[in-house]
């Protein structure tokens, strides 16, 4: 089989996975002006394990359902850390409608481009290696609040 009839081994997948995921997000955000996390929840855990798949495509199913399920817990996880540290933060102004969009498409964005590049990366490393890198994936998508508050600090955002 070549790469073009291997789903496992094509970007196909990932590339549907992520339209589909970022379609959910505009859809949100047109519903309720703010998108919220369910989008990065389900589109995440989701190209990301694909990456995975493509790049070890012999991972067995057990171990793609648990990729699955730890990347939404972690990114769950990494969604409320942001969500605590934006509400912590004093904002010079009310931010307008394009920063909120903007805010939401950076985070989708990201939290889904950290994790399925950690995950790419991961599949291409040692088992132990590749445990330590899937833990701290959750810390890295969480990074977001923290650029968030350097670019508010900076006066470049809100």
């Amino acid at each position: 089989m070549t790469a073009g009839t291997d789903l496992r081994r094509s970007n196909v997948p990932v590339a549907v996975a992520f339209l589909l995921g970022l379609l959910a997000h505009a859809v949100d955000q047109l519903l309720f002006l703010r998108a919220g996390p369910i989008p990065i929840l389900v589109a995440g855990p989701v190209v990301a394990t694909l990456l995975f798949a493509r790049v070890r495509p012999r991972t067995p199913p057990l171990q793609t359902v648990g990729l699955l399920l730890w990347g939404a817990a972690g990114s769950g996880i990494a969604v409320l850390l942001v969500y605590l540290q934006a509400v912590s933060m004093e904002l010079p102004r009310p931010l307008s409608g394009t920063e909120m969009v903007l805010f939401d498409l950076g985070m989708f964005c990201w939290f889904v481009g950290v994790l399925a590049a950690g995950y790419a990366h991961a599949a291409g490393q040692r088992p132990g290696r590749a445990v330590a890198l899937l833990a701290v994936l959750p810390i890295l998508q969480a990074a977001y609040g923290l650029g968030l508050g350097v670019l508010v600090g900076l006066g470049v955002y809100a």
